[in-house]
C-alpha cells in the first residue's frame, strides 16, 4: 500500500483495498503515516479523490489521524502545497484547519513556512485565525514575512494591528524580520516579479512630474480585494502602526523626551538592516526618521561603521549623501578605541571575500575600501592609536598578513605558467621568421613575395614575436615585484592585464601564421581544413581558458573604481 500511495496507482491500491479493507486506515510507515499522508505529499490528488470516495463516510474521521510527530495528512499536503487535495480533505472534514500538529502548529503555519501562496490564501478563511492567542498570530506574521507571503500579512495586520510592535518567540518584531533579508526589497512579490513596482515607478516619474501630480512614495495598504503588496508597502504599513502605537503609549503614560525614546527603541532596525546589506530598508528608515543617521549601537558603531566592517557597500554609498553630518558620524570612536578606518583595516569577513575570485584580487579589493575610507576622514584620524596601541595602517597590516602571502603566491604562479608559454611562443615564432613559405629564389629574395597575401605571414610573425616579448616582461616585472598593499591596487593586476591580453594575441598571431604556411604547403582544401582543425585546437582552448581570467582581473580593477558613489537615494 506504501508503495501504491508513492506512486499514486489506484488501481494497484483497490485490489490491496479489496483484500484488506482496513488498509485505509492503517499506519503503512514507522513514522505512522497513513495512505493520505503519502499521497497528499506526493501530490496524487487523484489517488486522494478516489480512496476517499472507497472509505466512504469513514473518510472524516480518517482524515484525523496524527502520525507520530502529531501531524494530520493535511498537514502533509499544506507543506507540499497541494491546494487541490487539501480542498478535496477540508469538503470531508471542515475540522481539519484548525487541528494542530507537531509544536502546536497549524496547517496554515506550515504553508506559509514552506512559502505557499496558494495554499495560504486557500487555508487562512478556514483556521479560524481570529480565534488563536497573540503568540500563535505573530509567529504566522514573522513567518509570513520571512518568506515574503506580504499578502498575507497585510490579512493579519489588518485583523490585529496590535500585532505590529510584539515580538516572537525569537525576540524579533514584523520590522526586524523585514530589515533581515534584503532580498524583501528586490522585487520578491507577484507584482514586483512581473516588472517594476508601483513604488518603483513612482520614484522613476518623480523628476518628470509636476509637484501636484507626484505619486506619494509611502503608498497606503491595499484594500482588501487587493491581492498583490510589496515590501515597501508592508514597511510603511508596519511603520504607520508602530509609530501610532508609540505615541498613544507616550500620551497614556506622560513620557517626556518621546521622539528620542521612540529613536532608542526602534535604532535595532537600523543595525539589523546594516548587517544584512539592506540598504533599501536603510533609505526607507533614515527618510521616515532621519535622526537615524546619528544612533550607534553597543559597541559604539553607526551604521557606516558597520557597513564598512561587513564590506557593504552600497549601505556604505549612503554617506556621501549626508555631507553636513558626514564629518561628525566619521569621527565616531567605539569602545576599543577604534575609529572607522581602523574598521576598514580589519579582514572582511570570509563571506564577503569568497564573493571575489583569488587572493590577488581579495587583497585588491581589502586595500580599495581602506583607500576609500582613508580619503573621507580627517588627517588626524589616520594615524590614531587605538586601545591596542595602533594606527589603522597597523591594523591593516596585521590582519591580512595572510591574505597579502596569498596573494603573492597567487600571482606569482600565475605569472611563472604564463610566461613558460610566452617564452615557447617567442622561441618558436623567432625561428620560424627566418623560413618563409616557398622558400628564396637566387636572389636571396622570397619566392612568394609576389603573393599578395605574402605579408600576412611576416606580419604575423612581428605581432606573435614582439606580444611574447611584451607578455615575457610584464610576467617578469610581477615575479619581482616588491608585492606592498599598494601595488595590489594597481601596478600588479595592471601588469597581469596586459601580460595575459599580450600573451592571447601573440597566440593569436601564432596560429595565423601557421594557417599560412599550411595553406602553401598543403594541397586540397578539406585536408588544409582538417590539419588546421586539429592542430588549432590546443591553441585555441588555452585561449578560451585564459580569457575568463582577463575578464574578471579587468572587472575587478576598473569596474570596481564605480563602488563608492552616491546614488542620491536619501533625498530623492
Amino acid at each position: 500500500m506504501h508503495k501504491a500511495a508513492l506512486k499514486g496507482d489506484w488501481e494497484a491500491a483497490e485490489i490491496l483495498l479489496v483484500d484488506d479493507p482496513t488498509l485505509g486506515k492503517s499506519r503503512i510507515t514507522e513514522g505512522g503515516e497513513t495512505a493520505f499522508h503519502i499521497a497528499a505529499l506526493e501530490g496524487h490528488a487523484y489517488f486522494v479523490a478516489n480512496l476517499l470516495e472507497w472509505l466512504g463516510d469513514q473518510s472524516a474521521q480518517i482524515l484525523e489521524i496524527k502520525n507520530q510527530k502529531g501531524n494530520t495528512s493535511l498537514t502533509f499536503a499544506a507543506v507540499a502545497g497541494h491546494v487541490d487535495i487539501a480542498d478535496l480533505m477540508v469538503q470531508k472534514n471542515q475540522k481539519l484547519p484548525t487541528i494542530r500538529g507537531e509544536g502546536s502548529v497549524t496547517p496554515l503555519y506550515m504553508a506559509a513556512f514552506s512559502g505557499h501562496r496558494d495554499m495560504v490564501d486557500y487555508l487562512f478563511e478556514l483556521s479560524g485565525f481570529e480565534m488563536w492567542d497573540v503568540n500563535d498570530q505573530i509567529e504566522l506574521l514573522t513567518t509570513s514575512i520571512a518568506n515574503g507571503l506580504y499578502d498575507l500579512a497585510m490579512r493579519i495586520l489588518q485583523q490585529n494591528n496590535m500585532l505590529a510592535s510584539v515580538q516572537d518567540r525569537d525576540h524579533e518584531t514584523p520590522l526586524r524580520v523585514l530589515a533581515r533579508d534584503p532580498s524583501h526589497f528586490c522585487g520578491t512579490s507577484d507584482t514586483m516579479q512581473l516588472g517594476l513596482s508601483w513604488r518603483t515607478i513612482a520614484r522613476a516619474l518623480a523628476p518628470v512630474l509636476p509637484r501636484n501630480m507626484r505619486l506619494p512614495i509611502q503608498l497606503l495598504p491595499p484594500a482588501d480585494d487587493d491581492e498583490s503588496c510589496d515590501a515597501y508597502t508592508l514597511f510603511a504599513y508596519l511603520w504607520d502602526l508602530t509609530a501610532s502605537r508609540h505615541q498613544q503609549n507616550d500620551i497614556e503614560t506622560g513620557q517626556a523626551n518621546a521622539i528620542e525614546a521612540f529613536g532608542n527603541a526602534n535604532a535595532n532596525l537600523l543595525f539589523t538592516a546594516a548587517e544584512s546589506a539592506n540598504d533599501e530598508f536603510l533609505v526607507e528608515l533614515i527618510r521616515c526618521y532621519p535622526d537615524f543617521l546619528y544612533k550607534i549601537n553597543e559597541s559604539k558603531h553607526s551604521i557606516f561603521h558597520i557597513a564598512v566592517l561587513h564590506r557593504h557597500v552600497q549601505c556604505f554609498n549612503l554617506i556621501y549623501e549626508v555631507h553636513g553630518v558626514r564629518d561628525l558620524i566619521l569621527s565616531y570612536i567605539d569602545t576599543d578605541g577604534n575609529n572607522i578606518l581602523h574598521l576598514a583595516g580589519r579582514l572582511a569577513p570570509q563571506n564577503q571575500l569568497n564573493q571575489i575570485p583569488g587572493a590577488a584580487l581579495q587583497m585588491q579589493r581589502e586595500v580599495m575600501w581602506f583607500k576609500e575610507v582613508e580619503k573621507l576622514v580627517k588627517p588626524s584620524d589616520r594615524n590614531r592609536k587605538n586601545d591596542q596601541g595602533q594606527t589603522p595602517y597597523d591594523v591593516f597590516n596585521s590582519e591580512h598578513q595572510g591574505l597579502m602571502k596569498d596573494g603573492e603566491k597567487m600571482m606569482k604562479q600565475m605569472a611563472k605558467a604564463c610566461m613558460l608559454v610566452s617564452m615557447l611562443i617567442a622561441t618558436v615564432v623567432f625561428t620560424t621568421a627566418f623560413t618563409v613559405p616557398g622558400g628564396y629564389n637566387n636572389t636571396g629574395s622570397p619566392s612568394l613575395q609576389n603573393n599578395s597575401f605574402f605579408l600576412v605571414f611576416p606580419m604575423s610573425e612581428a605581432v606573435a614575436t614582439l606580444s611574447s616579448l611584451t607578455s615575457m616582461l610584464m610576467f617578469l616585472s610581477i615575479m619581482t615585484s616588491r608585492y606592498a598593499e599598494d601595488d595590489f591596487l594597481d601596478s600588479l593586476p595592471f601588469w597581469m592585464v596586459i601580460g595575459v591580453a599580450a600573451l592571447l594575441v601573440s597566440i593569436a598571431a601564432m596560429i595565423v601564421a601557421f594557417c599560412y604556411c599550411l595553406i602553401f604547403y598543403q594541397h586540397g582544401l578539406a585536408s588544409v581544413a582538417l590539419i588546421l582543425f586539429f592542430f588549432a585546437i590546443v591553441p585555441v582552448m588555452f585561449v578560451a581558458l585564459k580569457y575568463p581570467l582577463l575578464v574578471t582581473i579587468l572587472r575587478c580593477t576598473y569596474d570596481c573604481r564605480s563602488l563608492f558613489l552616491s546614488n542620491n537615494r536619501l533625498l530623492s
